[in-house]
This record gives C-alpha cells, sequence and structure tokens, in this order.
C-alpha cells in the first residue's frame, strides 16, 4: 500500500501533523510506503510557492492578516467560492503527484491539497483508478474551507467538532474524533523544572510555528498583575521574538521562552 500524505509550508503545524502521521505508520511497522510533500514548495508548482511567498510577505504588514483571512472564508457563500477557486488553481500540480506516486490512499493536512484532490475525484468519479482520501483537519474549530463532499474520512480535533461535520457529510463520509497528530516523542513530554521548585498557575502562550499574534502585547498587560505567574512562550520559528521576549526574563514573569 502507498499512502501520499499532503501538507503545506505555511507555518509549522500542517507540516508536524503530517510528520506525526509518517512516524505513527511506521512506528506499526507494515508494508507501507509513505511520502510525505509539501504542496506549496516551488517543486511542485510555481503558482503555489508565490501564493505562499505572498502570504508570508504581507503577515509583515498586516500581522492579523490570517485572522481576517480565516474569519472573511468562514461566511457560507464566501466559503463556497473559495473551494471553487482553490480546486481550480490547484488542480493540476496534483494531478502530476497523483500520476509520479500512484497512492492508494492521500491523506491532507492542509486544505488546499484537499480542495485539489477532491476535484480529481469529483471529475474521475467513474474511474478505475481510485484512492481513498482522508483529512486531517489541524483546527479546534470546523471551517468551510475544509468541507468536501469528496472526502471519504475525515479525522477531527473534538467530539464537538464531529458532531457539526456530521451534520453537514454525507451518508458515506466516515468522521473520527482522534484529536489533531501529534510526534510520538510527547507522549512522554518532557518537564518544565522551575529552581527552586513553585507551584505557580502557569500560562502557556504560542503564536504558532511563525511566532505570530500580539505575545509581547499580552506579556506586558500580564506584568500589571501582581500574583506570581510562571509563564511559557513558544515563539516557534522566530528568533527575534524569542531575542526580545528575553528581557522578560531578568524580572522572572517569563520561566521559559523557546
Amino acid at each position: 500500500m502507498k499512502i501520499l500524505i499532503l501538507s503545506a509550508s505555511i507555518g509549522s503545524g500542517h507540516t508536524k501533523a503530517a510528520e506525526a502521521i509518517q512516524s505513527a505508520v511506521k512506528n506499526e511497522k507494515l508494508e507501507i510506503e509513505t511520502q510525505i510533500v509539501d504542496f506549496m514548495s516551488k517543486e511542485i508548482s510555481t503558482l503555489n510557492w508565490l501564493t505562499k511567498k505572498i502570504y508570508l510577505s504581507a503577515l509583515k504588514f498586516i500581522p492579523d492578516l490570517y485572522d481576517r483571512i480565516y474569519r472573511f472564508m468562514g461566511a457560507r457563500q464566501v466559503g463556497t467560492l473559495t473551494r471553487f477557486l482553490t480546486s481550480t488553481l490547484m488542480y493540476f500540480p496534483f494531478v502530476k503527484l497523483l500520476k509520479k506516486f500512484r497512492p492508494d490512499v492521500v491523506i491532507c493536512t492542509h486544505p488546499f491539497p484537499e480542495a485539489a484532490a477532491s476535484l480529481w475525484k469529483f471529475l474521475h468519479a467513474k474511474s478505475a483508478r481510485k484512492f481513498l482520501l482522508a483529512a486531517v483537519l489541524t483546527d479546534y474549530s470546523l471551517h468551510e474551507i475544509w468541507i468536501y463532499s469528496e472526502v471519504d474520512i475525515y479525522f477531527v480535533a473534538t467530539e464537538e467538532m464531529k458532531s457539526e461535520l456530521a451534520a453537514l457529510s454525507g451518508q458515506n463520509q466516515k468522521i473520527f474524533a482522534t484529536g489533531i497528530p501529534i510526534d510520538l516523542q510527547f507522549t512522554s513530554a518532557e518537564k518544565l523544572s522551575t529552581s527552586p521548585p513553585l507551584k505557580l498557575f502557569t500560562l502557556l502562550i504560542m503564536g504558532g510555528g511563525l511566532g505570530l499574534g500580539s505575545i509581547e502585547e499580552t506579556l506586558q498587560e500580564l506584568e500589571k498583575i501582581s500574583a506570581q505567574l510562571k509563564i511559557i512562550v513558544v515563539c516557534g520559528q522566530n528568533e527575534k521574538l524569542l531575542s526580545r521576549l528575553k528581557k522578560f526574563q531578568s524580572n522572572n514573569s517569563l520561566r521559559n521562552a523557546r
């Protein structure tokens, strides 16, 4: 059996989820060949790559761009139009991948390759060359851009998402609430220690793989709280943010920045 896992290097979450799935499959030691492909890489499609570059560049000037786009595309009519445009624009890169890898199963951890794969299944409904299409939602809320009738199996984060998606999905679609895939190493997570040991209320602040959001502003507001707190900030790949946050450690408000 061949499994093609399609991700997108927009942030880190989609890629990490894909890697976690591949690790889990390999851990089972079955005769299954897995291949992860970054659907937004330049090798796959120049258009896809340019779309990613423009989006990431825009984030430098509009930090909340993702939030704006997410809310805008969440509307039913806008979501339908977005799915149509996405599947059409990204269809041919998927066709090339399908011919190259000839997978039995396609797993998508991002809605862009899911859109292209869904369009292929729609156009080739009677084709003898079929594959099982699975979508792994890497969000904790359901969004219009993920919903396609051609998806055979959905994996969602929560039971609430499962119920919500079941009300919108087709009769033959299967939905499982499995949580978002994480690397096996986190099953025995490292414990962050404080010296001396203190039982403090702990806050975890994350801005995704790109370290986005009003993290510094949030810390400045937390500085106004008189109670002692242990604050853990995950900066992702944002080295500049990490460097700035190190300054907060002088007053012990920030215990760990990574």
